[in-house]
């Protein structure tokens, strides 16, 4: 084994372990076998040569120490951390920031946004990592100072690739960058706005905010997720790749990034607007993946999220599209509240097919391809109806269970029936595409 998953770049690797823990989180799964796996057959040096590669699997293991708390995560992560501080932090250029590899000295926005995540995400554990209490705090705040005003976040409030010297500029369009620009030597190249460029930050300044209590953070923040779906988007308001339909391997797994950093940004706002603003437009996009862009030749989910795109077995669909697809999956999971429940007569035991203490199921009425609307009026009718739940299928169909005291010739017509041993419900299994409800009255 490798500990690199197939077909997936080195840094790639690193950001689907993230996903994994994301994954794992929801479901409290046996797959965390797959972090020691993984661990044990890489170092910290398997990102590759650039700093933005050894970044994305400090994340990583941040993210799989959170789930499955075995120091050694946090212990290399911690170590990937001091190998950036000592080897990509340099004033030499642009007055700081951290160049994007050791034999490259571009100063590009991504290396220096994973850098202020990393640095927030590791502060929790100065104490436990033998540092003093504001080591990791003060790392990204010299980051953010210097990434405010180095002139990245142009005008629009998109963030573009990186920085030229004035005299390599792409482009001269860049008075308000260059108004921002204290030392003069480097300016916005005017380069693409790739969408993780707009997402990374976007958990890096939430939680600067929270250890600061600086609410500008959060402001600048609101206006960069804003500017991403007002502009980064197809006429049908779903996102949209700056390179559709001609994206590399790489590009292919941008979206993905920019949807999770979306979704942890939302529980550090308060303003309700922008909280509904953007659980909607991560289910907007998750219903058009979900129901359209999932091949059924492979399971693989295409690049563009968009129905415009109607073929969902083109060319484009691989691994890294597919990973940016259960990325979305992922954050709408864990930042959209379960639908509303118009009768008194439900109430939402949480994500998850319906179960009971000893992960058994209860006999059930079951039906393909049935809404919400019709699995909870089906339920009403039922006088032994216990709970119900209501998910969406690998292939795109909704599916809908009753769990139910009643004999099994009271199956309503057209559904089937299904035996069980468990006589009540008490728990969820936590799969994050389906939500039990239990019946109050």
């Amino acid at each position: 084994m490798s500990g690199l998953w197939k077909n997936e770049q080195r840094w790639q690797s690193g950001n689907t372990l993230e996903t994994l823990a994301n994954f794992v989180s929801l479901l409290d799964s046996p797959l965390k076998y797959i972090f020691h796996q993984t661990f044990i057959n890489t170092d910290m040096f398997v990102g590759g040569d650039c700093f933005d590669d050894h970044q994305w699997w400090l994340l990583g293991w941040l993210q799989a120490y959170s789930v499955e708390p075995d120091i050694n995560y946090l212990y290399r992560a911690a170590n990937i951390h001091d190998f950036v501080v000592v080897n990509a932090w340099n004033d030499t250029m642009c007055k700081g920031g951290l160049q994007w590899c050791s034999k490259n000295a571009y100063k590009n926005a991504i290396t220096n946004e994973l850098f202020l995540v990393s640095s927030m995400r590791l502060h929790p554990y100065a104490a436990l990592l033998d540092r003093a209490p504001t080591y990791y705090l003060n790392w990204a705040l010299k980051e953010w100072q210097w990434f405010e005003r180095s002139g990245l976040i142009n005008g629009d409030y998109l963030i573009n690739d990186g920085l030229s010297s004035s005299n390599q500029a792409i482009s001269t369009s860049h008075e308000r960058n260059m108004n921002r620009l204290r030392d003069g030597t480097c300016v916005n190249n005017n380069g693409t706005t790739w969408t993780y460029n707009q997402g990374v930050i976007l958990s890096g300044l939430a939680l600067l905010y929270n250890a600061t209590g600086n609410t500008t953070l959060i402001d600048i923040a609101q206006k960069i997720a804003d500017a991403t779906i007002q502009r980064l988007i197809y006429s049908d308001g779903i996102l949209k790749e700056p390179c559709e339909p001609n994206c590399n391997d790489d590009q292919q797994l941008f979206k993905g990034i920019f949807v999770r950093h979306l979704a942890y940004l939302i529980p550090y706002l308060t303003d309700a607007a922008h909280i509904q603003r953007y659980r909607s437009f991560l289910q907007q996009n998750a219903e058009s993946v979900w129901t359209s862009k999932r091949c059924e030749l492979d399971g693989l989910y295409s690049l563009i999220w968009s129905n415009q795109s109607a073929n969902s077995c083109d060319s484009s669909r691989n691994t890294s599209s597919t990973s940016a697809a259960w990325d979305l999956f992922i954050s709408v999971a864990k930042t959209i509240p379960p639908s509303n429940i118009s009768s008194s007569n439900w109430t939402w035991l949480g994500l998850g097919n319906c179960m009971d203490d000893k992960n058994a199921s209860m006999p059930n009425f079951n039906k393909m391809n049935v809404t919400e609307t019709v699995c909870r009026t089906t339920a009403e009718q039922d006088k032994g109806a216990v709970a119900y739940d209501h998910q969406l299928g690998c292939n795109g169909f909704q599916y809908c269970r009753i769990r139910t005291l009643s004999d099994q010739h009271q199956t309503p017509p057209g559904w089937s029936y299904e035996n069980g041993t468990a006589q009540n419900v008490t728990r969820t299994n936590k799969l994050p595409v389906s939500g039990c409800y239990l019946r109050v009255d």
